[in-house]
């Protein structure tokens, strides 16, 4: 049972507005817990969230990382996991018995940690920005080696496991010699990097701008094996020199960019496979479906991962973490979460100082 007390939070209150509140420590029964939250990366859609909030109040912070202080027996059995453990948690809560679960696909009755749960439900620490967070029933929690960073595991593990699927059969299916071109160089960019060459890469070319100079450092260190600055050459055409005229295998467009949808469409060979995981529903973007057609691409939408994606990317994690440890570039106390959204949400960020992953750590 988890000691009398209170844990604060950084709630979501309004739009740009997140304020520190504190909340009574649940007890837990057979099938749940309660994590001590260690880190909690920051992601692009909190940007999204704390500027056009849907549901609120409500604690934020979907990539969480800490240490089980207490657990049910029933769910220490199902979780493989005990009480002082380091785990990552996935952000959905699923119900297991949707036609999606059945599959092995995505819930489409899910809750989502740090998204879609309003602290007006109990027990309220429903997100990662907070000192601990609640592990409902049916949480998909990740025991991981307790010699890595927590800071590292709360910026790393969630790109991980999103990539996992977006660079594996769900998504742009590499194989074994493919050539795979990666658009953005974010962090989800950078762990596609890692995944591409786990699955047998021959060739990563990574796309971003003079900006990212970083960013681009740091994908070269972790599997690119090329970088495009897309502002000062044509993308297309570096794509064509760097595959003597046959494009790419696959694509993955994680960047964020309304050109990239029309762009990414161009440097997929015949039959290769686009994952895009950037919003295409801005006015003004053009999605090619004609060449697309003709060029028998198969194109897939992605949005988060799989649960089964989770045990691959502590894995790989394990394996990259002195890489990956220098890439948690900043990290802020609970009280500067709002701070921590607004170093990845800056427009031009300066190359000396331009975050890769930013974490709170409670």
């Amino acid at each position: 049972m988890a000691d009398s007390g209170v844990s604060r939070a950084a709630v979501l209150t309004g739009a740009m507005r997140i304020e520190l509140a504190e909340f009574p420590l649940p007890q837990v029964s057979h099938d749940d817990a309660l994590l001590a939250v260690a880190a909690s990366g920051i992601c692009g859609s909190d940007i999204h969230y704390r500027a056009e909030p849907d549901i609120y109040p409500r604690v934020l912070g979907h990539e969480v990382v800490g240490r089980i202080a207490a657990i049910g027996d029933t769910a220490a059995r199902n979780w493989g996991v005990d009480a002082g453990d380091l785990v990552a948690v996935e952000s959905e809560i699923t119900c297991g018995l949707c036609r999606g679960c059945l599959r092995g696909g995505y819930c489409t009755g899910a809750r989502y940690y740090g998204c879609s749960i309003p602290v007006d439900v109990a027990p309220s620490l429903w997100g990662g920005l907070a000192q601990h967070m609640y592990l409902a029933p049916r949480s998909v929690v990740t025991r991981l080696d307790p010699g890595i960073s927590a800071a590292t595991a709360g910026g790393w593990f969630s790109p991980l496991t999103n990539a996992v699927d977006w660079i594996g059969p769900l998504g742009a299916d590499v194989q074994p010699g493919d050539t795979v071109v990666i658009l953005g160089p974010g962090p989800q960019g950078i762990a596609a990097c890692i995944v591409a060459k786990a699955r047998g890469a021959a060739q990563v070319i990574i796309v971003g701008l003079r900006r990212d100079e970083s960013r681009l450092r740091a994908a070269c260190e972790l599997g690119a094996d090329h970088i495009v600055v897309a502002d000062e050459e044509s993308t297309v055409e570096a794509v064509r020199r760097l595959t003597d005229g046959e494009l790419a295998d696959s694509v993955l467009d994680v960047s964020g960019a309304d050109s990239s949808a029309e762009v990414a469409a161009h440097l997929v060979k015949r039959g290769g496979a686009i994952a895009a995981a950037s919003p295409l529903n801005r006015p003004g973007i053009v999605l090619p479906v004609s060449d697309m057609v003709m060029k028998q691409v198969r194109w897939h939408g992605m949005r988060s991962n799989r649960a089964s994606a989770a045990p691959v990317a502590a894995l790989l994690l394990k394996a990259h973490a002195s890489k990956l440890d220098p890439l948690v570039t900043h990290a802020f106390p609970l009280e500067q979460s709002s701070a921590a959204i607004d170093a990845i949400a800056s427009a031009a960020p300066t190359a000396g100082n331009a975050p890769i992953k930013v974490v709170v750590c409670p």
